[in-house]
């Protein structure tokens, strides 16, 4: 569990899917769809948030803002809502950051799983594939099959559908670029050049 706390009002929370599973016993669902335990949960969120990164809400009342990210971390915005007595006061706004991944890289248990998401890119009209990123490599490394992608373009068409789709068929390993080098370097080559198009087009 990461905080970051951007400013006097507002906190950022980044959840592993596996934190906030051991947070609901093991039933995602039923947290969500239960504003009791739901509450709880985030009570003991912002418990830890005070002790870590000094933010308080008192007696203030709160915005909860989630996000789901490819993946499988949870963002929780968390935005304390200033009174009527204090909106007067200007506050400078706080630049953050956005936070983008250049590297991603997907294992998969074997070369079937690949083959079964490219032909799913091609099925869902997921194209222009040379345009999501400059590098799309697979190597065989530790019995597994990794996906390599480097120099990713945030402005690509398709991101979000293809961030979505991946996740049915292969797991994410990181996005560090350290990481993906390593691979490349003790991994065996399996397609170098395209590797997602080239799949398309030769393994049907």
């Amino acid at each position: 569990m990461k905080f970051e706390k951007l400013s006097e009002y507002k906190l950022r929370v980044t959840v592993s899917n596996d934190e906030l599973l051991e947070n609901s016993n093991g039933d995602l669902d039923n947290l969500m769809s239960n504003p009791s335990k739901a509450r709880n949960t985030f009570l003991e969120i912002l418990d830890k948030a005070e002790d870590e990164v000094g933010f308080h809400i008192d007696n203030s009342r709160i915005r909860i803002d989630a996000k789901s990210m490819y993946n499988g971390d949870f963002i929780f915005t968390i935005t304390k809502l200033i009174p009527k007595s204090k909106s007067a006061k200007k506050v400078k706004p706080l630049k953050v950051p956005v936070q983008k991944d250049d590297t991603l890289v997907y294992s998969f248990v074997d070369i079937e799983h690949f083959f079964n998401f490219c032909n799913f890119l091609k099925k869902q009209k997921i194209n222009r594939l040379r345009e999501f990123c400059k590098t799309i490599e697979l190597y065989k490394y530790n019995g597994k099959y990794i996906l390599i992608c480097l120099n990713i373009n945030q402005s690509y068409r398709y991101l979000g559908k293809l961030y979505s789709g991946i996740t049915e068929f292969g797991s994410f390993l990181t996005s560090q670029e350290s990481v993906a080098m390593l691979i490349k370097e003790r991994g065996t080559p399996v397609i170098k050049h395209n590797a997602i198009y080239t799949s398309q087009k030769n393994f049907k």
